[in-house]
């Protein structure tokens, strides 16, 4: 994971709300889940907790290499360079 993005999310835990209640948010942890019902995703944030973050990168790797999730992670790195924005609803 990008530690600017890492440490933004941590600083930041409204921001993170506005993220995961997002229509983007969502599709994000669709996709994050989605290929085994979520027990990579959840190694991945228990390892990420541990220090280890290395899990987590790789599963936000495999979610941009496809156009659908390049373009969702685009958007959701412009609202992280903006502080939030406000009302994020996703596109």
């Amino acid at each position: 994971m990008n530690y600017q993005l890492e440490q933004e999310l941590r600083n930041n835990p409204e921001l993170l709300r506005q993220i995961m209640n997002s229509r983007d948010g969502q599709t994000l942890m669709k996709l994050l889940t989605q290929p085994d019902r979520g027990a990579r995703f959840r190694q991945a944030v228990q390892s990420a907790a541990d220090g280890n973050p290395a899990e987590m990168a790789e599963c936000l790797r495999q979610v941009t290499r496809t156009r659908e999730g390049a373009a969702l992670i685009a958007r959701l790195q412009r609202l992280m360079e903006r502080g939030g924005g406000g009302g994020y609803g996703g596109v």
